[in-house]
């Protein structure tokens, strides 16, 4: 099974339905690790970061499914087992750790989305015009979105 960590490993080109998983998956991934930031961080900035994940991307789900709905791509219903790995060791965490980990493990994971993003809009990604088109209007949003921003300026993640 391909993963978001994969992303770059290969010079292939990218099947649209293998694209629509790994960006499906990772988006509900940021949902439900939002969801744990709120519940469980301490620092204001981890938890709006965790509120502003999820509500936005809710929003890339929603159109995401839309679109794959009308041109028969399958929608996953499990995360990928690395999502699922990271998000099990971050609710395992005690509140004074978990903002640090959870800013660590967003800043990397906003690093590979984008990656994947690039991947998709790129020579050898998307094949559907109208999938190709919207990757690059998310990437675009994603590239220059700040929700990242505060994890950045709140921990110095090096």
């Amino acid at each position: 099974m391909v993963s978001l960590e994969d992303v770059g490993r290969s010079q292939q080109g990218m099947q649209d339905q293998e694209f629509v998983v790994l960006l499906m998956s990772s988006n509900r991934f940021e949902i439900e690790a939002g969801g744990v930031a709120y519940s469980q961080g301490i620092n204001k900035s981890v938890v709006e970061c965790g509120i502003q994940m999820a509500s936005d991307h809710g929003a890339v789900c929603t159109e995401l499914a839309a679109l794959a709905t009308l041109k028969g791509w399958r929608i996953p219903d499990d995360l990928q087992d690395n999502e699922q790995r990271i998000l099990d060791e971050l609710t395992t965490l005690n509140r004074e750790m978990f903002d640090r980990e959870f800013a660590k493990q967003m800043i990397l994971w906003y690093e590979a989305t984008i990656a994947l993003l690039e991947q998709a809009s790129g020579l050898n990604g998307a094949e559907d015009e109208e999938l190709r088109l919207w990757v690059e209007k998310k990437l675009s949003v994603m590239k220059y979105g700040t929700v990242y921003q505060p994890l950045l300026a709140a921990y110095s993640l090096q």
